[in-house]
């Protein structure tokens, strides 16, 4: 039996606190400082983007699940979850660890 392993559903976070996390940085080359802009601005620029690629996708007929992320504790780089997950056809869930702790 083939069993297909497809949705048109995805869970996203709406960051609260987006911006440079040192502990991250270690090994990501995405991570840095240099963009001379504040961490305000920062996290202002990754809410609009983060907005625009949801209604891209939402556009495109992709069901878009959307958390707001809470305020506190801050986690600076809230948009990629500590780790990924997926639901299988039978039920079995997987969940895929990340990096950082």
């Amino acid at each position: 039996m083939t069993r297909k392993q497809t949705t048109r559903s995805i869970l996203m976070i709406r960051p609260s606190n987006f911006g440079f996390n040192a502990e991250t940085a270690v090994n990501n080359a995405f991570q840095n400082n240099k963009a001379g802009i504040s961490p305000k601005e920062i996290s202002e620029k990754a809410i609009v983007e983060f907005d625009a690629f949801v209604q891209l996708l939402r556009t495109n007929g992709i069901d878009v699940k959307v958390y707001q992320d809470e305020p506190e504790p801050v986690k600076p780089d809230e948009v990629f979850p500590n780790n990924w997950v997926s639901f299988h056809e039978d039920g079995t869930v997987i969940t895929y660890p990340m990096f950082a702790p």
